[in-house]
């Protein structure tokens, strides 16, 4: 089977590639920049690519190369995962920039990949979007880069489904691991490192915490059944749901467990104010989809990523790669 996956660059992009490979999917990874153009962190997520599948540059959907990509090759999966994100927490997220960004281009595409004989094309989700996950109706876009999503999705769906090929989506809550971006886990570690309490701002909120590299073996097993099957299928996984707080001290109980740091936390109280849904986690148990996943092996490479020497997490960890 051969996969033409976007957003290689990507935190969970790189897993997914990787995991992609491990499946027995034969992967070409799109990058949009030249490699020297691309910020440290995403240089080392996709440097940790090398050998396990073919990188490819493409500037956007709508370049000439991606035609002439489709024209040389033909492709059973058609993986969807870039984005325009930007920064995606702020109130003046430009809705209608990302949705235009993100698929211009598409139908050109989406017709070649199915002249080409493609079968089917996955999708990536954020359960940040309107109707998806589980949580108190009305399950809301969270926030203007969740409406872009939304509209994101459904303009693929719409595209997808009018040429007949096969769709899948996989809609993602909360991931963290090896090569995060910065988020509460990378800055708690952060923090701990640094022999500060690490802060949660509004630890009451549920949410769905995902481990990544189990994560991508469900998204594989996704692409594998969505191909191999022949059916379309969604799937939205859920691992840890529980507040943030909650979560945080599940997490200073594994990394202090494992390093001797004190990983203290605060818990600020009141909580910070929001406008986001109090709770929205995943419908579907991560393990049915990653059965041989190993918890212990996860805390312990993350674990390892803390560096006593200059006091601050390693982005890249060799050994949760295998």
């Amino acid at each position: 089977m051969r996969a033409l996956l976007t957003g290689a660059s990507s935190f969970t992009g790189t897993w997914f590639a990787s995991a992609l490979a491990g499946r027995g999917f034969a992967v070409t990874a799109v990058h949009r920049r030249p490699l020297d153009a691309y910020p440290p962190l995403a240089r080392r997520r996709l440097a940790r690519l090398e050998g396990r599948v073919r990188l490819v540059r493409l500037p956007g959907l709508a370049s000439p190369e991606v035609t002439a990509l489709l024209d040389r090759e033909r492709f059973d999966l058609l993986c969807l995962h870039g984005a325009e994100v930007g920064d995606h927490r702020s109130p003046s997220f430009d809705v209608v920039g990302s949705l235009l960004a993100t698929t211009a281009g598409l139908g050109p595409l989406l017709d070649r990949f199915a002249e080409a004989g493609g079968r089917a094309v996955l999708v990536t989700g954020s359960i940040f979007e309107a109707d998806e996950g589980s949580g108190p109706e009305p399950r809301r876009a969270f926030n203007p880069y969740g409406l872009a999503k939304t509209l994101i999705w459904q303009t693929i769906r719409f595209e997808v489904e009018r040429r007949g090929l096969l769709l899948g989506k996989v809609t993602i809550a909360h991931p963290l691991g090896p090569l995060d971006k910065p988020g509460l886990v990378p800055e708690l570690l952060a923090a701990w490192c640094r022999g500060e309490p690490g802060r949660i701002r509004r630890p009451q909120l549920v949410r769905d915490f995902l481990p990544v590299d189990a994560l991508a073996l469900a998204y594989a097993e996704t692409a594998r059944r969505l191909v191999e099957e022949a059916r379309a299928i969604r799937l939205t996984p859920s691992h840890w749901p529980e507040t943030v707080g909650a979560f945080a001290r599940r997490l200073a109980a594994a990394i202090g467990r494992r390093t001797g740091l004190a990983c203290a936390l605060r818990l600020v109280d009141p909580p910070e104010p929001t406008d986001e849904p109090p709770a929205r986690v995943g419908a579907d148990p991560l393990r049915a989809f990653a059965p041989d996943w190993d918890e212990e092996r996860f805390w312990d490479a993350l674990a390892r990523g803390l560096d006593p020497e200059d006091r601050a997490p390693q982005p890249v960890h060799d050994s949760i790669f295998g």
